[in-house]
C-alpha cells in the first residue's frame, strides 16, 4: 500500500462531501412528500450500524482494503472473487454519478453543450487529481468543504431574506402516518446515501490514526444526514411538496426564486458549484475504491497505472447506461433496491459474521504477510 496518509479532519471532509454528492440537488430517496426531511434522520441510524460494520473491520485488518481482508476472512477461493465483483459496482456507480451531473448541468444551464463534452472534461479533472494521491485528494476536500458550507450558508439567508420560506408547505408532517416516512427511509435513504459509504473501506487504511476512524466518521455521518434534511427541507419550504416532487433539480429552482429587492437575482451558480463540487468528490471515491480494489486484486505495484484504463471505462460507460435523465432516473431504482443493499449491506454483514465465527472458535490471526498489503 502506498505510504500516503490522511488525518482525521481530512476524512471528515471526503465523507462529507461524498455525502452531500447528488444526494442535495435531486429529491433524495425519489420521493416528493413533506417528511422527507424527517426520513433522512431516521436514516441516519441505519447509515450509523453499517459505518460500525465498516468500522469494525477495517479495525481487526487496519492495513488492509476490502479486498484484502475479504479473502483473510473468506478464503482466497471465495473472497478473491467476491472482491473482484466489487470492481465493475464501483465503476458502474461512479459512471452514473457522472451522467447524472452531465444530464443535470446541460438540462439547467449549459442545453447547447454535448453531454459528453462535459462529463469528459469532469473525468479529465478526477484523473489528474487522483494522479496526486489521495492525500491530495483529501486535502482539496478540506478547501472545498469550507467552500461548500459558504454556498449554503448564503443560498439559505438569500432565501430567507426573499421571503420565498413557507413553513406551512411542510405540512402536514404524517398525514398518511408514519409509513410513508419508514418506507423512504427504509430502504431508500438508508441506501443512498449512507450505504454508499462502502468505498471508504478502500480508504481507511490510509489514516494517519486508526483509532480516529470510527469516531470521525460517525460525526461526518450526523452533520452530512443535518445539512441534508435541513436542505431538503428547505425546498419543500419554497417549492411545495408537489413540485418539489416532480422538479429534476429541485435545489436549482429553489435558487432561482431568490428576488431580493429586484436586485439580487439569478443565482443558479450557487446551486451548479454545489452539484460540481459535490460530484466531483464522489466520482473521484468511487474511482478510488475501484483503482485500489484492483490493484490489491491484481498486485499492481502503482495505482496510477489504472487510472486512466478506469477513467476511460467510466465516462463511456456514462454514456450507454442511459437514452435520457428519466430513464437513468428510473433505473437508479432498481440500484437502490438490488445493488446497493448487496454490495453495500450482504457481502460485509458476511464478512462480519464469519469473522466473528473465526474469532470465537480461534481461527483468527492478526499475521498480515507482506504481499497482502498490496
Amino acid at each position: 500500500m502506498e505510504k500516503e496518509r490522511i488525518s482525521a479532519s481530512q476524512l471528515f471532509a471526503l465523507i462529507f462531501l461524498f455525502e452531500m454528492g447528488t444526494a442535495l440537488v435531486i429529491p433524495i430517496g425519489f420521493s416528493g412528500q413533506q417528511g422527507v426531511w424527517l426520513s433522512i434522520l431516521l436514516a441516519l441510524f441505519g447509515g450509523i450500524l453499517l459505518f460500525l460494520v465498516y468500522d469494525y473491520l477495517f479495525r481487526q485488518y487496519p492495513d488492509l482494503p476490502l479486498s484484502g481482508y475479504a479473502q483473510k476472512i473468506l478464503g482466497k477461493y471465495i473472497g478473491w472473487p467476491l472482491s473482484l465483483l466489487y470492481v465493475p459496482f464501483f465503476i458502474y456507480i461512479a459512471a452514473r454519478d457522472l451522467r447524472e451531473a452531465g444530464d443535470l448541468l446541460v438540462t439547467t444551464a449549459y442545453n447547447q453543450t454535448p453531454t459528453i463534452a462535459i462529463v469528459a472534461l469532469m473525468i479529465v479533472a478526477v484523473v489528474y487529481v487522483l494522479r496526486k494521491g489521495i492525500e491530495v485528494l483529501a486535502r482539496t476536500g478540506e478547501i472545498y468543504l469550507l467552500i461548500l458550507i459558504i454556498l449554503g450558508t448564503l443560498g439559505n439567508i438569500f432565501l430567507l431574506f426573499s421571503g420565498v420560506i413557507d413553513v406551512k408547505n411542510l405540512l402536514p408532517l404524517l398525514e398518511k402516518g408514519w409509513k410513508p416516512i419508514l418506507s423512504t427511509a427504509y430502504p431508500k435513504i438508508f441506501m443512498f446515501p449512507f450505504g454508499e459509504m462502502i468505498c471508504f473501506t478502500t480508504i481507511f487504511p490510509y489514516l494517519n490514526k486508526h483509532q480516529s476512524g470510527r469516531k470521525t466518521g460517525m460525526a461526518a455521518l450526523v452533520f452530512s444526514a443535518v445539512v441534508l434534511s435541513l436542505t431538503h427541507a428547505v425546498q419543500i419550504c419554497v417549492l411545495g411538496a408537489d413540485m418539489y416532487g416532480r422538479s429534476t433539480f429541485p435545489l436549482f429552482t429553489t435558487i432561482t426564486k431568490v428576488n431580493i429587492a429586484n436586485f439580487l437575482q439569478r443565482l443558479d451558480a450557487i446551486a451548479l458549484l454545489t452539484l460540481i463540487i459535490g460530484d466531483f468528490f464522489k466520482i473521484s471515491i468511487y474511482c478510488y475504491a475501484a483503482i485500489i480494489v484492483a490493484s490489491n486484486l491484481f498486485k499492481v505495484q502503482k495505482n496510477q497505472n489504472l487510472l486512466w484504463p478506469i477513467g476511460i471505462i467510466v465516462l463511456f460507460s456514462s454514456m450507454m447506461i442511459a437514452n435520457n435523465l428519466p430513464e437513468h432516473m428510473q433505473e437508479g431504482k432498481l440500484v437502490l433496491h438490488f445493488l446497493l443493499p448487496l454490495f453495500s449491506v450482504a457481502f460485509p454483514l458476511l464478512l462480519l459474521v464469519v469473522q466473528l465465527i473465526r474469532k470465537r472458535f480461534g481461527l483468527f490471526t492478526s499475521t498480515i504477510s507482506a504481499d497482502d498489503k498490496g
